[in-house]
């Protein structure tokens, strides 16, 4: 019994001392919440009184109430999936079974990865301290190439504020260990990572103050233990890298968040996507030297396995996404190959539901298991974000 004690007094006792990592909220949040909706509610009255009074027509109304009815319906599709996500990301998978089946652990269907509750255990642990880490690597690396890339869509002055990773930690699906075809002098591993958290990241744009919530991320994660060496911990070094690009989600909260459909958002998923892309999504990894004798560049420029050379041909009977005063229906395709972090991108074929491109491309291969080959196809638009068709 003394051992249980002690195994659970460190979740009773609570620190007297807040730190950065408590998500202390303002008392009067409530009251500002409800002058919000108010404000909103009043609003939508004296616009229809407005109207009403003027003597316009009823038909000024419907572009705003068919506007607001997507976006509604947009936000209820995004957030059930944020939910469904969470549920994984915090729970035990067996009490989710019937979620998603794109959600669910890589172990439900692979008999060769197991699960790793011990891990998970110790990344509940440790979680409170990657605080400090998260906010450097945030500030340092992902902050500046952000304010670049935002500055293109002639948005400025983009920096992060507050930085708090909050208390649900990043959890691991499962774990696979590869014991063929794998040399001697190294140990790969994958992990299935899933992180639907509690952050609470602020950030500041221009004269807007707004923020970033419901942040979730899953991919495979491959973590190359090598050399081994005979000397303390036995290993030279980590190479940490997604094997494809990860799936990433997130909420906008304040004042951006009227931009939430479909500007701002997307173009901060993008631009986040590509960030951690040029950082640890091959051909880029993320290298941790453990040992002084290892040489730098064993682990920072790693050498092809191989390259595959692509071949994509032609496409039929995409959809019509384009609809002229006739009602034909029409599309300008294009197509993008992805390969780890390597893109390539055909040419846009107008007005065609069966375009042919015969186009070739060549991309590294860094990983001979694992990496997957993607096809995505947009439709162009002139007036607007190029809409996405399938892959």
């Amino acid at each position: 019994m003394t051992g249980a004690s002690k195994e659970l007094s460190p979740e009773k006792s609570e620190p007297k001392n807040s730190d950065t990592f408590v998500d202390a909220r303002p008392i009067d949040e409530g009251i500002i919440a409800s002058v919000y909706s108010f404000a909103k509610k009043a609003a939508t009255v004296g616009i229809v009184y407005l109207v009403g009074y003027m003597g316009w027509s009823v038909a000024w109304l419907i572009g705003p109430v068919i506007l607001s009815v997507i976006r509604d319906q947009w936000r209820r599709q995004s957030d059930q999936k944020r939910n469904d996500a969470k549920a994984i990301a915090t729970t035990d998978e067996r009490r989710v079974i019937l979620a998603r089946l794109n959600d669910l652990p890589s172990w439900v269907f692979f008999p060769d990865v197991e699960r790793c509750e011990w891990l998970n255990k110790i990344l509940k642990q440790v979680w409170p301290n990657a605080n400090d880490f998260a906010r450097a690597l945030l500030k340092d690396s992902i902050e500046p190439n952000v304010a670049k890339a935002l500055a293109a869509y002639k948005l400025h002055n983009f920096r992060f504020d507050r930085i708090i990773l909050g208390t649900i930690p990043i959890r691991i699906g499962g774990v696979k260990v590869y014991e063929k075809n794998v040399s001697r002098n190294e140990i790969i591993m994958d992990l299935d990572i899933f992180y639907s958290g509690d952050c609470d990241i602020t950030f500041t744009l221009g004269a807007m103050r707004g923020g970033i919530k419901d942040f979730q991320i899953h991919g495979m994660v491959r973590i190359v233990m090598k050399p081994l060496i005979s000397a303390m911990p036995f290993i030279g070094g980590l190479q940490i890298f997604f094997l494809n690009n990860p799936n990433i989600d997130f909420n906008l909260v304040g004042v951006v968040d009227l931009l939430d459909m479909p500007g701002l958002s997307d173009i901060l998923r993008r631009i986040i996507i590509e960030q951690v892309a040029a950082i640890m999504v091959l051909p880029n990894k993320l290298p941790i030297i453990l040992n002084d004798a290892v040489p730098a560049h064993q682990l920072k420029m790693p050498e092809p396995e191989g390259v595959l050379r692509i071949h994509l041909v032609e496409a039929k009977n995409l959809m019509k996404m384009d609809f002229g005063v006739l009602g034909k229906g029409k599309s300008d395709p294009y197509a993008i190959i992805s390969v780890g972090a390597q893109q390539f991108r055909t040419e846009i074929i107008t007005n065609t539901v069966n375009p042919k491109w015969d186009y070739w491309c060549e991309a590294n291969v860094y990983a001979g298991s694992g990496q997957t080959l993607l096809v995505q196809l947009y439709d162009r638009d002139d007036a607007k974000d190029d809409e996405f068709m399938g892959r």
